[in-house]
């Protein structure tokens, strides 16, 4: 799927459901390059992984004070995954997973307020300098909770 069609078809979902704060190319930038590896558009049967993880998003995005949320990394396929040096059996990989940041609150404050999420017991949270990873594992029958510090 070309990143003209990615942003058509997904936008168009995305406009179904009523959800305004995240798109198409948050979720995937269909056609950035890493290391000559192109990101590729994620399977459209995916996204309703993408709809659950929004939810959480939403949650993060108005609790504390609303402040908007930056995606750094949604969705990969296994070879950029790869080459970004993402795990094999990464969350990203299912667009199950988003590296984020919430707009004037730090990484560390926002990996405690996402513990702070009624459902984080189904969440995979790994703390980092720069962002915070959030995943949905347990809400699509992985092991979950699951959590990781590299700061």
């Amino acid at each position: 799927m070309t990143r003209d069609e990615w942003v058509t078809a997904c936008n168009s979902r995305l406009a179904d459901r009523c959800i305004k704060n995240f798109s198409a190319l948050e979720i995937s930038d269909v056609g950035r390059v890493n290391q000559g590896v192109s990101l590729s558009a994620p399977p459209l049967w995916m996204l309703s992984n993408a709809y659950r993880l929004i939810d959480v998003l939403e949650w993060v995005r108005a609790e504390g004070g609303a402040a908007p949320i930056l995606i750094n990394s949604w969705f990969r396929n296994a070879d950029y995954n790869r080459v970004v040096g993402g795990v094999s059996s990464s969350m990203h990989l299912t667009l199950g997973a988003a590296d984020i940041v919430k707009v004037g609150t730090s990484p560390a404050e926002l990996a405690d307020l996402i513990e702070g999420h009624p459902e984080s017991d189904l969440l995979g949270l790994g703390r980092y300098h720069t962002f915070t990873h959030v995943d949905i594992r347990g809400m699509i029958g992985r092991p979950a909770p699951a959590r990781w510090n590299r700061t």
